[in-house]
């Protein structure tokens, strides 16, 4: 009966597993080595280009724009659909930022590594969870690492469509119609952790398979 019971349970998670496989979460492409592959630009940004502020890696840049506050630009990724991710479940996502000397951000303005999520048909803004942010009063020349863990409740596991967003948001517009500042990004990541139950189903199946071996 046990063995039953083991086997059905192994059953069930190969078959999630398969599922997963045709509906996978995850991101693609985090460090633009395939160009701009998976990515949807908005507003004021561009790239990938070959930079050297990350140790090799391409990245992108988002940047101020004049056309009002507030104002959006950078790169987005749909990191799952409904069906793909589930309460309880844990996002693991991040990424690296940078701004250059001179290319400031202007008193209100930020640049965020973030989860969105979203409603209705999938396009309906409900909310963000950010892992990190940079703005005026971060050190230029510096590459900021950001990693975060986002323990999925009820509500968040009820979005039609989460993605992973490189986003700067302008505030405020310098009078002198000067520039509002710069930031690049590259390295971002994002995919579901295994709940432990699934890891513990993982390693009963190794156990049975080592025994059907021996």
């Amino acid at each position: 009966m046990k063995n039953v019971i083991l086997a059905t349970a192994i059953a069930a998670f190969a078959t999630s597993a398969a599922n997963a496989g045709v509906d996978p979460f995850g991101l693609e492409n985090g460090d633009f080595s395939n160009g701009s592959a998976g990515w949807d630009q908005f507003g004021g940004a561009e790239g990938p280009y070959d930079v050297g502020f990350f140790g090799g890696s391409d990245a992108v840049v988002a940047y101020g724009t004049f056309g009002g506050t507030p104002n959006y630009s950078g790169y987005t990724q749909t990191l799952g659909w409904v069906g793909s991710f589930f309460e309880g479940e844990t996002i693991n996502f991040g990424g690296e930022m940078f701004i250059e000397d001179g290319k400031d951000l202007f008193g209100g303005n930020n640049v965020n590594v973030q989860l969105n999520f979203w409603y209705g048909d999938g396009y309906d803004y409900g909310f963000s969870v950010v892992a990190g942010t940079l703005n005026g009063d971060s050190n230029t020349n510096e590459v900021y690492g950001f990693d975060m863990n986002y323990l999925l409740d009820e509500g968040a596991a009820s979005a039609t469509r989460i993605s992973l967003d490189f986003t700067y948001v302008q505030t405020d517009i310098p009078a002198s119609g000067g520039e509002s500042g710069a930031a690049w990004g590259t390295n971002f990541f994002g995919g579901i952790v295994p709940a432990p139950g699934a890891m513990a189903l993982l390693g009963l199946a190794g156990l049975a398979g080592r025994r059907r071996r021996n």
